[in-house]
């Protein structure tokens, strides 16, 4: 990743943090992006000293706005190597029949317009130069497995997954490689802080710090591995996953072991909940 020109939307935070402090110390040059002109001037300021970095202000859910990202980032450094559409989120968790619908609309528009968006600006710039690579960043959801608690969430990622898969095909032969990275469960703010929603929520719920202990994974973990996939890939086409079929098993291990030698920790997170959505029929 020496030298290469990376962009990566939704990165003042979570996720896209660690993957720009991975990929700074892997020594490309990197473009983080944000909504928040305060958070994108914290981000820049602490990871300034590992590499050449700056920063714009982007809402992916703003097709103008990706594009400018895209056309700046070229104007200045004359290419994208490789563009992350990591922004997106889980709004929050619950029964999907009680959540509010107009945070599905929120997260399609952040979790795939915005990888639409981001898609299209990017491969305009790399199929003119027949190379670059595209990310995609799947989650719980993108493989078509029932994705409670976050339903919802879950459906915006079956989408990307099925977008991700047909733009492959449509590129296919171009020099252009497309990238879906699955990081698994990371203990992020979405996780740390999740909002519930209704009585059917909160019995979702119960066993939450359980899970978080035996599947929740640092995130600076994910980034450092995309960083190392992205170096090695070959492939015009490659579905990454972090979480393999045997880690519950192993994580199960792993808990039971902590809890023999009372080694183990409990999770810090804070559950916020609201009152089940009802519509007006």
């Amino acid at each position: 990743m020496k030298n290469k020109v990376v962009v990566i939307t939704g990165s003042t935070r979570g996720f896209g943090y660690c993957i720009a402090e991975a990929m700074l110390k892997a020594g490309a040059t990197v473009i983080i992006s944000g909504r928040s002109e305060e958070a994108l001037e914290e981000a820049i300021k602490s990871l300034s000293s590992l590499g050449p970095l700056t920063g714009r202000l982007c809402d992916v859910r703003e097709e103008k706005q990706v594009y400018a990202l895209a056309r700046q980032v070229v104007e200045h450094f004359g290419r994208i190597d490789v563009w992350i559409n990591n922004a997106g989120y889980s709004a929050s968790a619950g029964w999907m029949l009680e959540t509010p619908p107009v945070q599905a609309i929120d997260m399609f528009f952040a979790n795939d317009m915005g990888s639409l968006y981001g898609s299209q600006a990017a491969l305009h710039f790399m199929l003119a130069r027949k190379e670059g690579t595209l990310v995609n960043i799947y989650g719980q959801g993108s493989f078509l497995n029932p994705a409670t608690p976050t339903g919802l969430y879950g459906a915006t990622k079956a989408w990307l997954a099925s977008f991700t898969r047909s733009l492959a095909k449509e590129v296919k032969g171009s020099g252009v490689k497309i990238l879906a990275f699955s990081p698994g469960m990371m203990m992020t703010d979405m996780l740390a802080a999740p909002t519930v929603i209704g009585e059917r929520g909160r019995q979702m719920m119960k066993n939450y710090a359980f899970v978080l202990r035996f599947l929740a994974i640092p995130p600076s973990r994910a980034a450092e591995r995309l960083v190392r996939v992205l170096g090695s890939n070959r492939k015009e086409f490659l579905e990454y996953r972090m979480l393999k079929p045997w880690s519950p098993f192993l994580g199960l291990l792993r808990v039971a072991w902590e809890n023999l030698t009372r080694t183990g920790m409990r999770p810090e997170y804070e559950i916020h909940f609201e009152d089940a959505y009802h519509p007006e029929i």
